[in-house]
């Protein structure tokens, strides 16, 4: 977490409860709703003496944007400022304290007065993922081949970004894929280039996803494993599924 300014939203854990906040907006919640769900989310953080203050100035901030701010947040807030806890962090710097301080006494006057054009909170996308768990993709590939991936997870966390982690298979045939390759699941395992024998496992999100569509075909399903992968740290675009099948075995044929 970093601060860059005396601002309110110059503080990088401000700006991710706001924004916390804001999302459970979107997906419907109250704003009593969301106060209750972004305090439970960062809950280890109030236990912090230099987070726990900057928390309620965050509330504060989202519910009077809003059009909803609690008597009791506002005292808290006011508290805070008058026990000094707000302005801990800033004690080795005077002249930056006092610059905090003024800038907290001028919102706390701020919100001390009703919020006469509240914000209406954003309407979610809502962008599902592409495919559920478990479909076969058969993928036409630049070359006129086809390629494998099975669709390991659907992922609907965030309602606006839906997406699918897909774990591509050792395939490369000028025929679709039968089920036999998805029920036998030999992953395609990367050795070429820099890589270091990791499968090319990734997480698909819906940028990209209309270019790409017709050159993928859900041939079957099969049941998920509990063997299977189930997250990556690695996010791909749909323009290049299954690709590196074709760059492995060009590497695999120079090698041998």
């Amino acid at each position: 977490m970093g601060t860059w300014g005396y601002g309110i939203r110059q503080d990088d854990f401000v700006c991710d409860v706001i924004s916390a906040f804001e999302d459970l907006l979107k997906g419907g919640s109250t704003v009593a709703d969301a106060t209750n769900a972004v305090q439970s989310k960062f809950s280890t953080e109030l236990e912090d003496r230099d987070d726990e203050p900057l928390f309620w100035i965050a509330i504060a901030d989202a519910q009077w944007t809003y059009g909803q701010l609690d008597v009791h947040v506002l005292s808290r807030i006011k508290n805070d400022l008058d026990s000094g806890r707000t302005l801990v962090r800033w004690e080795d710097d005077r002249s930056g304290q006092s610059r905090r301080n003024a800038v907290l006494d001028k919102f706390i006057k701020k919100i001390g007065i009703p919020n006469s054009r509240p914000k209406k909170p954003s309407q979610a996308v809502i962008r599902s993922p592409k495919y559920r768990p478990g479909e076969c993709l058969s993928i036409c590939l630049p070359n006129g081949q086809y390629g494998a991936a099975l669709v390991l997870v659907a992922d609907h966390t965030n309602v606006e970004y839906g997406k699918n982690l897909i774990g591509v298979i050792d395939y490369l045939s000028l025929e679709k894929p039968t089920i036999g390759v998805f029920v036998e699941r030999k992953w395609l395992v990367r050795t070429h280039h820099e890589w270091q024998r990791q499968i090319d496992l990734a997480w698909y999100l819906h940028p990209g996803f209309r270019s790409a569509k017709n050159r993928l075909e859900v041939v079957g399903q099969v049941e998920i494993l509990k063997s299977d992968p189930t997250d990556s740290n690695s996010y791909c675009g749909w323009h290049s599924i299954g690709e590196q099948v074709i760059m492995q075995r060009e590497w695999d044929s120079k090698a041998s």
